[in-house]
């Protein structure tokens, strides 16, 4: 077999939408798009087979049933399961940790222990912090080096009364994969259960529980091309007779009375209330679909994109790579001084390119990276080397329009007061910007803009923060003669652009001319809300809001 990416890709009918013939998505990590034939699976379980099942015998409910323990069978050869009695179905990999934080701490001692790596998605540290608080367990970490893992230290964090290590596959943050086979070697033999993470893993490459050796395993669909909603837990047949059920009700019962109850057998027992039937369907059509791949040759097409997506970025000064091009899961991550990357997230979503800004609910690593957030690029076997160019392309683009050699001018008009002193907004001109076609131009000049706003450190108080912008923000206020000028400052050239569009319009102005501008209006007619995020549209009405309360606080 060979793999072709411009094939594999026709089979994916979102990209041949008309809004989206020109999208580039590397926001795979997040979520991947779906085949044609698991939206269809799913369309024809609701046309054809829409019953619960399990419990009732009439035809739709036979045919439902029948799926869903067909399903179950696929999934277990899909992850090499030793019997289907060990693969309950999930809403996804964050209810499979919940589950077995729940169900595998019912039973230990106070002063347990429970080993993670600060890698973790909050999805398998959170759970875990909230089981050691109800039983009085102790949470200990494998060292790290600036929040990576050294897992050939883990036995400095190992001890008698560890009773679970959880760790991740793959870093969702930075894509780095984990030893698995040197956590196996180590964990051989002692009394523990091992849970392995493996969203990340499971897209790109085939999953083999026995050979990992991990006593649990979780993932989800919607990471490996499947619906959402709809998940995998693996776990040992023996360690899961041996766990008490997680939630109650519907098919996890085998008998109840008014006093006790007597539950299901595997997997049964797992699996509370109605499934989510349709996403089970499209999780079998979903792993029928993988197993028609080459899954070697498509991991080899995802590692020549991954490899030359860094090195491409390497060359661009200022760029600050977090993550390498080596065994690594199709991630890249940076960050750079000069900008707060979603600033840059804007300028590639309005060029159609769809990537993700944050921490990627991976705090713990991302802190100790040194950053609060970083921009990160994802592959899938979709992606294409034309994809790759065009992001770098217009990651280039940006860089070079960024300029840090002039500083923004303030006003002489106001004196310095609390250790400030107001921007000069008069080269700002907002016939300028009304006049730019498009909204690409538009956002470049809202960039220009941001550099009339100098850098104010004494601004940066609690009591000036600016709630509900997406970055960080600080507003303050002096009063002058009647007239009010406002001071800002953010780490996001985005809001300091849309702080100059708001100050201009402001600043030097009494309360009541101030309550007489439509700011609202002229927002809209830039088309701001259309394409900016939400959170940064409510960035600037946050912004104004700050401001009425700031008159409010002087009337």
């Amino acid at each position: 077999m060979s793999f072709s990416a411009a094939q594999f890709k026709q089979q994916f009918p979102l990209f041949s939408q008309p809004e989206n013939r020109e999208l580039v998505y590397l926001d795979n990590a997040a979520t991947t798009q779906k085949p044609a034939v698991v939206i269809d699976a799913v369309r024809d379980f609701y046309l054809h087979s829409n019953a619960n099942t399990h419990r009732s015998s009439h035809r739709l409910a036979r045919r439902a049933t029948e799926m869903v323990e067909r399903v179950r069978n696929q999934a277990a050869t899909f992850l090499n399961a030793g019997s289907v009695r060990e693969i309950i179905f999930t809403r996804g990999a964050t209810e499979g940790l919940n589950l077995l934080a729940s169900s595998l701490t019912e039973g230990l001692a106070a002063g347990d222990e429970i080993v993670l790596s600060t890698a973790e998605h909050h999805a398998n540290l959170v759970p875990w912090q909230m089981a050691a608080r109800r039983h009085n367990l102790t949470i200990r970490y494998v060292p790290d080096e600036k929040g990576i893992p050294q897992f050939a230290r883990l036995p400095e964090v190992l001890s008698p009364r560890t009773r679970i290590v959880s760790v991740t596959a793959g870093s969702n943050a930075l894509g780095f994969r984990s030893d698995l086979e040197l956590l196996r070697r180590m964990l051989r033999g002692r009394d523990l259960r091992w849970i392995v993470d493996a969203a990340q893993l499971a897209a790109h490459q085939l999953v083999d529980v026995q050979a990992i050796g991990c006593d649990f395993l979780v993932c989800s669909a919607h990471k490996f091309y499947g619906p959402t909603g709809i998940g995998l837990l693996y776990g040992r047949e023996q360690w899961l007779q041996q766990m008490p059920p997680w939630q109650g009700g519907g098919e996890m019962i085998a008998d109840v009375d008014l006093q006790s109850s007597h539950y299901a057998e595997l997997p049964h027992k797992f699996e509370a209330g109605t499934s989510s039937l349709a996403a089970i369907a499209g999780l079998g059509a979903c792993i029928e679909f993988l197993q028609q791949q080459d899954r070697v040759a498509m991991a080899a097409h995802e590692q020549g994109l991954l490899k030359s997506l860094h090195g491409q970025m390497a060359q661009l000064p200022g760029i600050e790579l977090l993550s390498h091009g080596e065994n690594n899961l199709g991630i890249l991550a940076f960050s750079d001084s000069r900008f707060a990357p979603v600033d840059l997230m804007h300028w590639l979503d309005g060029k159609d390119i769809a990537v993700r800004v944050g921490h990627h609910c991976a705090q713990p690593l991302v802190r100790a990276s040194g950053h609060s957030a970083t921009l990160r690029a994802s592959l899938a076997a979709y992606n294409t080397q034309e994809d790759v160019d065009r992001f770098v392309s217009a990651v280039a683009e940006f860089v070079q329009q960024l300029d840090s050699e002039k500083s923004a001018a303030v006003s002489e008009e106001l004196a310095i007061t609390d250790g400030w002193q107001a921007d000069d907004f008069s080269a700002l001109d907002l016939d300028a910007l009304r006049s730019r076609r498009g909204w690409q131009e538009r956002y470049r000049l809202l960039m220009q803009w941001s550099k009339s706003i100098a850098a104010k450190p004494a601004i940066r108080l609690p009591e000036n923060t600016v709630k509900g912008c997406e970055s960080s923000a600080w507003l303050a206020h002096q009063a002058l003669h009647g007239k009010h000028y406002f001071a800002l400052d953010s780490d996001s050239r985005v809001v300091k652009g849309l702080g100059a569009f708001l100050l201009l319009q402001l600043n030097g102005k009494s309360a009541e001319e101030i309550r007489q501008t439509d700011l609202e209006s002229v927002f809209r007619e830039l088309e701001f809300e259309k394409h900016l995020s939400p959170s940064r549209s409510n960035g600037f009405y946050a912004l104004m809001q700050r401001v009425n309360e700031l008159l409010g606080s002087v009337a």
